[in-house]
């Protein structure tokens, strides 16, 4: 009796329920597809010039929401080089672009970091600390604050500041510049060689 019941039971089931499970499984990669896409949450454009004859640098730092950072330099020796054959005098140029990915957990604290009061409230220029003499240092951040809300800043000769100079600097831009450097380096060392971000400029044009 109780066997022709459960028989009987399995019999009036609806028949979509028989479904249910092929369904699931079949919706699955679209929920996990629905991770939002990755965006640009923090750039970083830097020039320099000196201190010996004709060097410059261009270097570029590209961050993203899903951890992904992007990282190029161009860069000229010092001292000019002559072409034997055209007797042309340039400053001979490098390139290096790299590509490192970082645990999203990994840059959780530094988007936080971004988007908290003291960086909200720091101005959008620094003055060179002192008077350049023979080295020029400019530095360009745009960054997703709170609300998505962009941001900008700019800095002169803000990583040749002795100690008492950077410590005129609000705690937030030190802690801000570190953290830049630190990805920097991280990027450069550790990344994959990739082609520079569209975006960068990095032709240093060094030719006399």
């Amino acid at each position: 009796m109780l066997a022709s019941r459960l028989t009987a039971a399995r019999v009036v089931l609806p028949r979509s329920l028989a479904f249910f499970p092929l369904v699931f499984l079949l919706a699955a990669p679209c929920f996990s597809q629905d991770k939002p896409p990755s965006k640009l949450i923090f750039k970083s454009d830097e020039s320099t010039t000196g201190p010996i004859g004709g060097e410059k640098s261009f270097t570029c730092l590209r961050v993203f929401s899903d951890g992904r950072a992007t990282y190029a330099k161009s860069w000229s020796d010092p001292f000019l080089t002559v072409d034997k054959q055209t007797g042309k005098e340039t400053y001979e140029e490098h390139l290096v672009s790299k590509e490192f990915i970082f645990d999203e957990l990994d840059l959780l604290g530094f988007s936080d970091f971004l988007k908290s009061k003291p960086v909200r409230k720091l101005p959008e220029t620094f003055g060179p600390p002192h008077q350049p003499i023979d080295f020029i240092e400019m530095i360009t951040l745009e960054f997703t604050g709170r609300k998505d809300k962009l941001q900008k800043l700019s800095t002169r000769e803000f990583f040749v500041t002795d100690l008492e100079e950077r410590a005129r600097y609000p705690g937030a831009l030190i802690v801000l510049m570190l953290k830049l450097d630190e990805i920097e380096r991280k990027v450069s060392s550790e990344g994959k060689p990739v082609a520079p971000p569209s975006d960068c400029r990095l032709k240093l044009s060094n030719t006399n």
